[in-house]
């Protein structure tokens, strides 16, 4: 059984049509009216038609009544709503807390800060964006009726703490990239080198010696930019042999165009900084 404001609600949909439809025909009627009298038919085929549209009229006079019939129950759903959102956000950010009690969130809704990552809920979509850091690199979008926030942002940390490289290898690598573009341009030790330029070159030395023996798809190992920043993140290493590696802040001109620089976390809380370029010295050389 329908309850109290089911009912009237049901009501008042049920007039809304009787009414609209009675409007629609005294609209009608008044148009064959028109068209009578530019017809100049005789004033009793005139009468008929002003007969109906003065029954139609009699059926849609309560059109002012039911309009504020349905203020009244659009006002009171607008309010009953405002609070809904409120209490849905306040149990959406304390069940994503309930699920990652290691993970620091801050802000609110629609927008909040876990970890390396930045959520921004789409809440009429009833979707998410997940961001690596404050929405600089666009992971995913996760629809919260098909898919598990929390377990999805344990995966992404999972699979970011188990890929790419760290350490010793992470700065082989970029050592190697530097001196293979230092060598291409002819450029001096200790010029900086942009990141967008390192990149291509860190995804080559990614891969395997049987994709270049036969270069397939399903060999080609990924490397993306948020594995490189967190890489950086998690390798505190600057110096490789006789060399300090270095990263270089990006001006405010850099950040513009995603591809001309690099955020890297400092901390677990999601700060960080944006980096353009990256170089090597020789230690004994550094002043």
């Amino acid at each position: 059984m329908m309850g109290d404001k089911e009912a009237s609600l049901a009501n008042l949909i049920k007039g809304l049509e009787r009414t609209g439809t009675a409007c629609q025909r005294l609209a009608l009627a008044l148009k064959n009216y028109k068209k009578a009298t530019l017809k100049e038919v005789s004033p009793f085929a005139l009468e008929g038609f002003l007969k109906e549209a003065i029954q139609q009229y009699k059926r849609a006079q309560n059109l002012t009544s039911i309009l504020e019939e349905s203020q009244n129950f659009l006002n009171q759903v607008q309010g009953e709503i405002a609070g809904q959102k409120e209490a849905y956000k306040t149990r959406l950010g304390s069940m994503l807390a309930a699920e990652l009690p290691e993970i620091k969130i801050v802000g609110q809704l629609p927008r909040l800060k876990v970890g390396l990552f930045t959520l921004e809920f789409l809440l009429a979509k009833n979707e998410v964006k997940i961001w690596y850091g404050p929405q600089y690199e666009l992971v995913q979008k996760v629809n919260l009726t098909k898919a598990d926030l929390a377990s999805t942002l344990k995966e992404l940390h999972k699979k970011l703490d188990s890929e790419g490289q760290k350490g010793e290898v992470l700065v082989s690598s970029l050592w190697q990239a530097y001196k293979r573009i230092l060598a291409e341009r002819e450029l001096n030790l200790g010029t900086p080198v942009s990141i967008k330029d390192i990149f291509p070159y860190l995804i080559w030395l990614q891969q395997k010696d049987d994709f270049w023996l036969h270069p397939k798809r399903n060999r080609f190992k990924e490397y993306s930019r948020m594995q490189l920043s967190f890489d950086l993140f998690r390798t505190p290493q600057r110096t490789y042999k006789d060399y300090e590696f270095r990263l270089i802040i990006a001006s405010r001109e850099q950040t513009r165009n995603k591809a001309d620089f690099l955020w890297v976390p400092v901390n677990w809380q999601g700060e960080g900084y944006c980096f353009a370029a990256i170089s090597f010295k020789k230690i004994n050389n550094l002043k």
